[in-house]
């Protein structure tokens, strides 16, 4: 066992969550139907908490994420080759929209064209 896999011996475990960590735990407690104060918890606290909501069933699939936590025009790899995820939901979601699909894309370009396409198919 790692100390990744036990966040209570990180070295940084009683510092703050990060905004992805409250972005990710309001996502899946969401899902989940479940109230969770995310400002409540520091580091290590959030990473037993979203693993405890992963291994929940979820009881809310509606439940969406939200916007992303940060501006994607501020990314220092966001001229990068967009992930071979982000290009898989642009194009599902642009045969959707009945558009044609992008070949290449960075990964600033591929998050803007999701949340195009999100308000495009709903």
């Amino acid at each position: 066992m790692s100390q990744l896999d036990n966040p209570s011996q990180w070295t940084t475990g009683a510092d703050a969550l990060t905004d992805k960590q409250k972005g990710f735990i309001s996502t899946l407690a969401s899902s989940k139907n479940v109230s969770v104060d995310p400002n409540s918890l520091n580091k290590s606290e959030a990473s037993a908490k979203i693993n405890e909501l992963k291994d929940a069933p979820t009881q809310n699939p509606d439940a969406t994420a939200g916007q992303p936590i940060q501006n994607p025009d501020t990314w220092s790899t966001g001229d990068d080759k967009a992930t071979g995820k982000q290009m898989g939901y642009v194009a599902v979601m642009a045969k959707k929209a009945g558009e044609s699909v992008p070949s290449e894309m960075g990964k600033t370009d591929a998050s803007k064209k999701i949340e195009e396409l999100k308000e495009k198919t709903g």
